[in-house]
């Protein structure tokens, strides 16, 4: 395609971007793949951007043209699809990734001229393009589990002169019928890899999927099979993404709303919260600020260690006496946390409330994290033998991470 002047300034602008992003020129593959995908041409007029307040409100391109196509070459995630859960609120299920971080996944992806490579999560389709221009149109098959987005995709596609080849399904279960793929790469987060991917993928081959746990939804995992089909692997930091969506998944087009929220997770009932705050508090010297403020490495382990547990700081009107509440609950609902912070001199305090004491268990994997010298993400690794359960460790295998951490 023969991009007009405009086109070519915001794709330069876009490549600048990145460079920022990564902290070095945007390597020559991809900077020649972005300049042969344009962007705009996969984003519908009716977008979702951040709103500075948590949430996404509208941007339509009819009536706000000079910031849809700002949005559409910034280094900013663009929300295109939203759902609205069974509660009223609506939450972002598609969208486009912000190009800083599409890169530096494609980059750990290692893609060579000539691979077979499965996407996970179809998306607008622009991702599958970037790979496309890499290993051939032939050469890529992506997965979307919404009729409609890969419906949009295919037209964005065809409209951008790609042809992959985009399969409506479950992306958990990949598509068997073209492997063996020599790549793998989710565009959404998992808290577990699939086994069809690691099944589906060569041997060797590599895989990356962006990591998702209750407590914290980032890194990314990548990993590699051997030629016997063993599979090791390590994490390295990288933004969050939307997580995998199962098959059976309904969505409700909401139209021109603002997006409410954007945590599947879901604040504790009114009767547990009612509930918990009768309990007896209890003194803790875990700050909640140190498992769930600015320092991502803590929120990772915390994810890995406690798995299935969700936090949420308490917002709105300030009660007196309090400086701040963090509320914790187990995705089945049974166990919570009210963690307390005083305004006057900072004492902490937490109440529990059902069988699992939930802030204990937190305070257990801190310790445990601080005790091992506070590694990064960097340091912790996962392995699965071919049919084998996978086993997830710190530096080597033969340091397996303490029991009921979450088995990938």
């Amino acid at each position: 395609m023969t991009a007009t002047p405009a086109e070519e300034s915001a794709v330069a602008r876009l490549l600048a971007h990145v460079a920022d992003f990564l902290g070095r020129p945007v390597p020559g593959e991809w900077a020649r793949a972005l300049r042969a995908v344009p962007r705009h041409l996969f984003l519908p007029d009716l977008v979702w951007l951040r709103d500075g307040r948590g949430g996404h409100a509208p941007c339509d391109r009819a009536r706000e043209p000079a910031r849809w196509w700002e949005a559409a070459y910034a280094d900013v995630p663009v929300v295109t699809r939203l759902t609205r859960e069974p509660g009223g609120a609506t939450v972002p299920t598609s969208s486009a990734s912000a190009p800083g971080t599409v890169v530096a996944m494609l980059e750990a992806l290692d893609l060579r001229a000539g691979d077979r490579v499965l996407e996970i999560g179809t998306g607008t389709g622009w991702n599958a393009a970037l790979l496309a221009v890499l290993a051939g149109d032939s050469g890529v098959v992506t997965v979307e589990v919404d009729a409609e987005v890969a419906d949009r995709a295919r037209a964005a596609l065809a409209g951008a002169g790609r042809t992959p080849r985009v399969v409506t399904g479950d992306g958990a279960a990949g598509w068997p019928a073209g492997a063996p793929y020599q790549r793998v790469v989710a565009t959404c987060s998992v808290r577990a890899v699939p086994p069809a991917w690691l099944d589906q993928l060569a041997a060797p081959g590599r895989l990356v999927a962006p990591w998702d746990a209750a407590w914290c939804s980032y890194g990314t995992l990548v990993v590699e099979t051997d030629a016997r089909g063993a599979a090791t692997g390590r994490w390295q930091p990288g933004g969050s993404y939307m997580p995998l969506r199962p098959a059976d998944d309904g969505v409700v087009d909401p139209g021109a709303g603002t997006a409410t929220g954007t945590d599947a997770g879901g604040s504790p009932a009114a009767g547990a919260v009612a509930e918990t705050e009768r309990a007896r508090p209890e003194p803790t010297p875990l700050s909640p600020w140190a498992v769930a403020g600015a320092d991502y490495e803590a929120q990772f382990v915390v994810g890995l260690l406690v798995p299935g547990v969700w936090h949420a700081w308490e917002t709105g009107e300030r009660r007196a006496g309090v400086h701040a509440r963090l509320w914790v609950r187990a995705e089945d609902g049974a166990s919570t946390a009210l963690v307390e912070v005083a305004a006057a001199g900072g004492r902490t305090t937490v109440r529990h409330r059902g069988p699992r004491r939930l802030w204990d268990e937190i305070t257990a994997a801190w310790h445990w994290w601080h005790a091992a010298g506070r590694p990064d993400m960097t340091r912790f690794g996962y392995s699965r033998e071919p049919g084998g359960r996978p086993l997830l460790w710190l530096d080597t295998p033969e340091r397996p991470l303490p029991a009921g951490s979450v088995r990938p």
